[in-house]
This record gives structure tokens, sequence and C-alpha cells, in this order.
């Protein structure tokens, strides 16, 4: 046990940190680039003047960016070194967090989350800092061998899994995925992911995706910034093929992480 002194603990006494008010985006850098980076600022000030609309954070959108811009090119090896960043906003301050990054698994096993979703009061572009049902899902999922969950709201349609969004591939080769909402995040990754594939031809439908159209699945992807596009290989007692899959070729048009785009 440690225990805090006033002046240790004064960054805990942000009413603003006190109460969640927080909006954050989190990026990679790739083979010496920033993925993204000019999408995930729009939505993070967006959502920042949603939260604090006296701040008017979108007229400092460009010196965020050159900020982030220097940290990154003054980082080590910054060509070789692929790195994860972290950049939170709350009242009038922003922090950015960053640390090397290493690629991992594309391949998991998602399951069934026993929380249902509800209309909240928050549009899709606001990205909140509160995990703590999500890590509560994933400690049981964890017990039972599985690697994710993914949510339903209360007309049993698809919403998100704890930090990805979820695309699925029908038996016609159809890519669907749910709308973003006030319980689905507009995730960046997802819909540049999408963009592309249409680009390419390939039959794209966003909108309401129920516990049928996944259960019939032919295929299962889940779509995140910092670990990329990954393949659901197991879901509950169902297994998926990763071999001559669409998201092979999905892989092949977009990279894993947006890096050919």
């Amino acid at each position: 046990m440690k225990i805090l002194s006033n002046d240790m603990a004064k960054n805990y006494q942000i009413s603003s940190l006190q109460r969640g008010h927080i909006v954050f985006a989190s990026f990679i850098s790739f083979n010496g680039k920033l993925l993204f980076l000019d999408a995930h600022l729009e939505r993070l000030v967006k959502g920042a003047d949603f939260l604090f609309p006296k701040e008017n954070w979108i007229y400092n959108i460009e010196k965020i960016k050159q900020y982030v811009d220097e940290v990154f090119k003054n980082s080590a090896d910054f060509q070789n070194i692929n790195y994860y960043f972290r950049l939170t906003i709350f009242d009038d301050c922003f922090y950015l967090e960053q640390r090397v990054w290493e690629i991992t698994s594309d391949t998991l096993k998602l399951m069934y989350g026993l929380k249902v979703k509800t209309i909240g009061l928050l549009p899709s572009f606001v990205k909140i800092s509160n995990y703590l049902e999500s890590d509560l899902e994933l400690m049981r999922a964890k017990f039972r061998g599985f690697d994710d969950i993914v949510f339903f709201d209360n007309q049993e349609n698809i919403t998100e899994t704890s930090t990805s969004n979820i695309i699925v591939v029908t038996a016609q080769g159809l890519i669907i995925s749910p709308a973003p909402s006030s319980i689905i995040l507009a995730g960046i990754t997802g819909r540049k992911l999408l963009e592309k594939l249409e680009s390419h031809n390939f039959k794209i439908k966003v909108g309401t995706v129920s516990k049928s159209d996944l259960e019939q699945a032919q295929e299962i992807w889940l779509t995140n910034s910092v670990k990329g596009i990954r393949f659901v290989e197991q879901f509950e007692k169902k297994f998926f093929e990763k071999k001559n899959s669409l998201y092979i070729k999905a892989i092949e048009i977009f990279g894993r992480y947006g890096e050919q785009v």
C-alpha cells in the first residue's frame, strides 16, 4: 500500500480527471510513418470541443499536429522503430504519451459479452477513457480461453468489442459493419479500411448487423488503430480458416495497419 501526500496526488485532484472528462486518441507509427494522424486529430479535437466547448480546440489542431510530428521525428531511430502514441485532452490541456510498440498476433478468439449496451448521450466521435466494464468482461474471456468479447444492444444487434470495431463477411462476400452511434465508436482504421476496399470494388454495407449475421458469418475481422486488422479464428464454438480468406486479400490492399494507403 502507498499513501500519497496532497502534493503527490495533485494531478488526481483535477476535477475533469476525477470525473472522467477526457478524450483521447491512440495511434502508431509504422515503418517511419505516422498512420492516419490527420483523421485521429480531427476526431480528437471534435470530441474535445464537445466536452470543452469554451476551449475551441479545433483552432489548435495544426499546433498539435506540429508538436506530435516534432516529437516523432526526434524519437530514436524513428524510421526503423515503431512507436505507440496516446494523445489525451482535458480542459485546456493536452498530454502526449509515447513508447516503443511491437507487432502482435493478427488472429484471436472471440466470445459473447454479458453486458448489453444501451443508447447513450455521447456522439460516436467522442472517445473517452473508461474501460472498467470491458476489462471485467476480458477477465471472464481470458478465464475461458478467449481473447476478446463482442457486445450487443438491446435489440441483439452487434455494437463493438472491448476496444475494436467489428466487421462481418457474409457467405455472399458482402462486407458489413455496424454504423457508428452513441454506443459504437467511429473508428478510424475501420473507416479507412472500408473506404479502401470499396474503391477496389468490394461490396460494402454499413448499418445494422444482427446477431444472426454474426453467427452465420463466413469471416469476422476486428479493426483497431493500434492492433490493426485482426482475423477471428474462433467465435464461441465456430472456427474460421484464414488461408484463402477475404481477409488475406484485404491485407494485401490495405496493409495490416493501413500502411498501404
